[in-house]
């Protein structure tokens, strides 16, 4: 299915994206950064994916790269950062404070998984549930609920 995005805003400085990728020492999946550069903070239709564990969760936003965007990457990992395991890097909201993420721990070429805030709190692990192998793959699987 093909993914549209509403709602998205102008990327207004394509270093931002640089910026991050040297303060965090990763390097973005480019299907996403080619994404960001069309949609940043864009919302998809269709929205709703699945994860390994559970059914029919919606995406809300991928976060922009604007720092004058309330939900913008930079303050999102600086506000959980502490509370998710090293080298998982938020990208995209959900409608209930969890993130959509890249998983950098086993490869330099990351995973999407689901950070679950509230059972991160019992277990940090706990709370990642993987989604797909790639940004593309993620995007592919997003359908409608019927």
């Amino acid at each position: 299915m093909n993914v549209s995005w509403i709602m998205s805003k102008p990327l207004r400085d394509e270093e931002e994206v640089v910026r991050f990728e040297n303060m965090l020492e990763i390097v973005l999946p480019d299907d996403y950064k080619l994404c960001i550069t069309n949609y940043n903070a864009g919302r998809p239709r269709p929205n709703v994916f699945d994860t390994a564990q559970r059914k029919e969760l919606v995406a809300k936003a991928l976060l922009s790269f604007d720092q004058s965007n309330v939900e913008n990457i930079w303050d999102t990992f600086e506000n959980v950062k502490n509370q998710l395991p090293k080298r998982i890097v938020p990208f995209m909201s959900d409608q209930f404070g969890n993130y959509i993420c890249f998983d950098y721990r086993t490869s330099n070429e990351p995973a999407v998984v689901f950070w679950d805030h509230e059972l991160s709190h019992q277990n940090i692990e706990k709370g990642i549930s993987y989604i797909a192998n790639s940004f593309s793959e993620f995007v592919e699987g997003l359908y409608e609920l019927n």
